[in-house]
């Protein structure tokens, strides 16, 4: 599967979420998205990547947006060689506009469309979306990966590969880049999500 569909399905399947919730309390959203901004980068630091990826971290960009219902934080740690930089980001329910397990529902619609899919609507419009998850997955399944958060999932691509990591009401994406063979991607993507997983408690 593509990262470049997998990021815009997440993003239209987001908008399609903010559609059905009010658009109150923004500033509380702002304030909250601006408290998330380090969450991603709090996650990692920059000795673990360089342990890893074998190559020093010269800058580390923090980004944060809400919408959707959804609050996310990302953060790029960048490497001389840009095909060894990190991208770490993490997604959760913004507790300004209910309900609170939004991300939850949207990690259920990417990896698990059959078992929501009777709740979507039955528009025709709508079942062309339905079918997009479908066809992504007939171009590359995501692999079920053990032993990480409640699930995890590898989404590989072409040029890049994440690793997708669910924990209650969040999920954790990680991407090494384009560096080296996909299973040798796969395992440092594990390894940074092991550490990632166990500082999660302090930015829920």
């Amino acid at each position: 599967m593509s990262l470049q569909c997998v990021a815009l399905l997440f993003a239209s399947m987001a908008g399609r979420v903010a559609g059905q919730n009010s658009k109150n309390a923004t500033g509380v959203a702002n304030t909250n998205a601006m408290k998330a901004s380090a969450g991603a980068c709090a996650l990692l630091t920059a000795a673990e990547i360089e342990a890893i990826q074998g190559e020093r971290v010269a800058e580390t960009k923090a980004t944060a947006r809400p919408g959707g219902g959804l609050l996310t934080s990302q953060c790029m740690f960048r490497t001389p060689s840009l095909s060894k930089s990190v991208s770490v980001s993490l997604t959760t329910s913004d507790p300004a506009h209910p309900p609170t397990s939004v991300a939850r529902q949207l990690w259920q619609k990417q990896f698990h469309p059959v078992e929501t899919e009777s709740e979507e609507e039955s528009t025709a419009g709508e079942k062309g979306k339905k079918l997009e998850p479908e066809r992504e997955r007939e171009s590359g399944k995501p692999r079920v990966v053990r032993g990480l958060g409640e699930e995890a999932f590898w989404v590989a691509g072409p040029v890049a590969s994440a690793l997708y990591v669910l924990r209650g009401d969040m999920f954790l994406r990680i991407s090494v880049g384009s560096a080296g063979q996909e299973d040798e991607r796969m395992e440092k993507s594990e390894s940074l999500a092991r550490t990632a997983i166990k500082r999660l408690r302090a930015v829920e």
